[in-house]
């Protein structure tokens, strides 16, 4: 069940998330294009040119942590820890060497994730099966940002709680 939350995931951001633009690389150079959803991992980074390593970015990685199973009154609920690792690029610099860009890049694909993920958590399972629920804090759609990122490039990790049942 936990691979069909990821494949419904993928497909929902996917969609939810193709009218944002942002940095990105191919084997023609940098381009503007929406954030590509992955499951499990980022795809390798290729070599184009000599001079010249491309990586599949941006994207939102769908990477499953952990999960159980909760029984109350005899029902049996699935839950599942979900990371939606976010990553972009952009080598745009300020002036004065600031990494504008790249952080603004990051900030709108972690918020146009959460946008779209929230309804899951408001009355509208996604797929009609799975419930986003805050986690064991209170917290619906926590992130955290490692310190050390090596430019062009930034990742956030959003933590994703979903509930849902078996087979039926």
């Amino acid at each position: 069940m936990i691979s069909l939350l990821q494949l419904r995931l993928k497909e929902h951001l996917s969609a939810a998330l193709a009218w944002i633009k942002l940095y990105g690389q191919s084997d023609r150079g940098d381009v503007t294009t929406s954030p590509q959803v992955f499951i499990g991992d980022i795809p390798p980074k290729r070599k184009n040119t000599p001079d010249r390593t491309v990586r599949e970015v941006p994207c939102v990685v769908i990477v499953p942590l952990s999960g159980h199973i909760e029984v109350e009154d005899g029902a049996a609920t699935s839950v599942a820890l979900i990371a939606l690792s976010c990553c972009v690029y952009n080598p745009d610099r300020e002036e004065n060497g600031d990494v504008t860009g790249v952080e603004s890049d990051l900030a709108n694909l972690v918020s146009a994730v959460c946008a779209a993920l929230l309804p899951c958590a408001e009355g509208e399972p996604l797929a009609r099966r799975f419930v986003l629920v805050p986690d064991e804090k209170g917290k619906t759609l926590a992130w955290v940002r490692p310190e050390e990122q090596p430019g062009p490039f930034a990742s956030a990790t959003i933590t994703s709680r979903w509930h849902f049942k078996g087979w039926e």
